[in-house]
């Protein structure tokens, strides 16, 4: 299994949105109404491919994660990994060479999750605390000297 990120490019933005709309809707349609447009607009509009890398399985598309330095922490803004890539090692990996790439860069990684999204324990798995909550989504941390 050969997994490669690759930094991301403008024309990867209708993949990076498929991928977005299929992994999110199911979980945000919960605490929002989700109308297509305008969760697309939103999204046209928070699309930063200088700060995405794609994610490639033995050369084939299957993911993508957006990331951003601030201060002493990475602050993970998305990861996304296809269903039909999912629980097979991929995010664990990409995981591993975030926090890999990043150590010496920063003290920490932050995140936000949906609190009912599965990912929650993903996330749990590698290290990330909750350290505060709103009523839709968990802000999770993590040392990044820690093990992955």
């Amino acid at each position: 299994m050969s997994i490669a990120p690759r930094p991301a490019l403008p024309a990867d933005y209708p993949f990076a949105l498929k991928l977005y709309i299929e992994a999110i809707k199911p979980f945000a349609s919960t605490w929002i109404e989700w109308v297509d447009e305008d969760q697309k607009a939103l999204f046209a509009s928070l699309w930063r491919p200088d700060d995405t890398w794609i994610i490639t399985l033995n050369g084939e598309d299957v993911g993508w994660v957006e990331f951003r330095r601030t201060g002493d922490e990475i602050f993970l803004k998305q990861l996304f990994i296809s269903s039909e890539h999912q629980r097979r090692g991929v995010g664990s990996r990409v995981m591993r060479l975030l926090l890999e790439e990043r150590h010496g860069a920063a003290k920490s990684m932050a995140l936000f999750v949906l609190k009912n999204n599965p990912a929650l324990g993903f996330y749990e798995r590698h290290g990330f605390g909750v350290v505060q909550e709103t009523p839709t989504r968990f802000v999770m941390r993590r040392e990044t000297g820690d093990a992955a």
